[in-house]
């Protein structure tokens, strides 16, 4: 995946959380964001994905513009997947159904072909045995895993990830990671926002390092680990690195 920003500036009300982002990354399969909490990760990943407007700047994906007009946005939002901390998933509906929902409703799915496809999904990641139920009888690894899989039944250009386990306890966390890891294996391009050090260490290619909205370093994971050059970032994985 290519992915450029240009003078990407981004804020709410007196705050700045995008502060004039230029950067060029010319060839990524899996990108990690990572800095300390109200830096911009975030909002960068949501300008992304189509669901924050910048106030000024430019975002290109694959040497394409990405305009911020509905049309054009309504468009991108429904060819990539997202997965959030928060799970998204509709109370009301059933595993299965919250699978189903988005092939039939943005994809064109006939229903008949939305079931066989949210099935096959759910096999996939293990869930088949839990289609019939409410996201309220799932555990919050299992509802993750869910909305995982629906933003894979899509066949997404790619999938972005926002703190994908900061909502849920060691052993869950374990177990989404571990099929992140696995989309990341299968040659899937993703965009991850984590809080997870050894995880961003281990599932990434590139690393952009993020705070007071601004991209501090950028490059190869392993080199920002274990060679940082900022003294913004040295600070940072000392703190969250100590225990």
């Amino acid at each position: 995946m290519q992915l450029s920003f240009a003078n990407l500036t981004k804020t709410f009300g007196l705050r700045t959380v995008l502060d004039d982002i230029s950067i060029v990354l010319p060839d990524v399969h899996a990108l990690v964001v990572i800095g300390p909490s109200g830096g911009g990760k975030t909002t960068l990943l949501r300008t992304v994905a189509g669901l924050e407007r910048p106030d000024s700047g430019e975002v290109r994906i694959d040497g394409k513009i990405l305009h911020f007009d509905e049309a054009s946005l309504l468009k991108h939002r429904r060819s990539v997947g997202t997965v959030f901390q928060s799970f998204n998933l509709f109370p009301h509906l059933t595993a299965l159904e919250n699978v189903i929902l988005p092939l039939e409703r943005a994809h064109g799915y006939g229903h008949l072909q939305a079931v066989e496809a949210a099935q096959a999904i759910l096999k996939r990641f293990q869930l088949d045995g839990h289609a019939d139920k409410k996201p309220a009888q799932l555990s919050g690894g299992q509802q993750q895993r869910v909305a995982i899989a629906r933003a894979i039944a899509i066949k997404p250009r790619f999938l972005l990830l926002d703190e994908p386990t900061s909502a849920l306890d060691p052993e869950m966390t374990s177990e989404v990671l571990d099929i992140i890891g696995e989309l990341r294996d299968e040659g899937r391009d993703l965009l991850l926002v984590t809080h997870h050090m050894g995880f961003a260490r281990t599932a990434a290619d590139h690393c952009l390092f993020v705070a007071d909205g601004r991209i501090v370093e950028s490059g190869p994971v392993e080199r920002l680990f274990a060679e940082p050059h900022s003294m913004e970032l040295k600070q940072f994985l000392g703190r969250v690195m100590r225990y």
